[in-house]
């Protein structure tokens, strides 16, 4: 469903042992109520609660769901989480690189609302990175959102674990990733 106590937590720097001080509760209930939101079988009172320790509060919304709605950016995230989750890191490069190429093409066809929200990130900085750079990369620069904007690994990430892909990534990473010190050869960007 949603990762929004994971990724609120991590964005304000609070580890899960103070989040629970702050609710009065184990750090493994802190852990169940994160699983339970991404499986979706949260509460909302504990959703609320959980964000209110935060200093957050939740906000919920309805919107017309259109044709183009599964590409927009919190669905996409959903499901690259889900993918990553499951080990299956093929699909969720699928799921960006056609979100993006989807994006690119249709992007009228999705709302303002759609584009620019954002409520929860992936869970590993590296592929939050990459989909920052790719999805992002689809907005002009003076309508990208502020969740958009990526920030350069500290190292080096090899997106493929094959070696022949890691060599023709060294020669065809396109510039945009390199200088995110992200590794990801041209072809495998566009077949994905």
């Amino acid at each position: 469903m949603s990762d929004l106590i994971r990724s609120t937590r991590a964005s304000l720097g609070i580890t899960g042992a103070q989040l629970a001080d702050r609710l009065g509760v184990s750090v493994g209930a802190v852990s169940q109520m994160e699983r339970s939101e991404r499986d979706g079988r949260i509460r909302l009172d504990t959703l609320r609660r959980a964000l209110g320790a935060l200093d957050r509060q939740l906000v919920l919304g309805e919107a017309p769901e259109s044709a183009y709605s599964r590409f927009a950016p919190e669905r996409v995230t959903e499901g690259m989480q889900a993918a990553l989750d499951d080990g299956d890191e093929t699909l969720a490069l699928r799921l960006l690189t056609q979100a993006a190429q989807v994006v690119r093409e249709q992007g009228a066809s999705l709302t303002e609302s759609e584009l620019q929200t954002r409520p929860s990130q992936l869970a590993d900085r590296r592929w939050e990175t990459l989909f920052r750079a790719v999805y992002g990369g689809t907005f002009t620069d003076d309508h990208r959102p502020r969740w958009a904007v990526p920030q350069r690994l500290p190292r080096r990430w090899y997106v493929s674990q094959f070696e022949s892909l890691r060599r023709r990534a060294e020669q065809s990473t396109p510039d945009y990733l390199r200088d995110l010190n992200i590794f990801l050869d041209e072809r495998s960007l566009s077949r994905a």
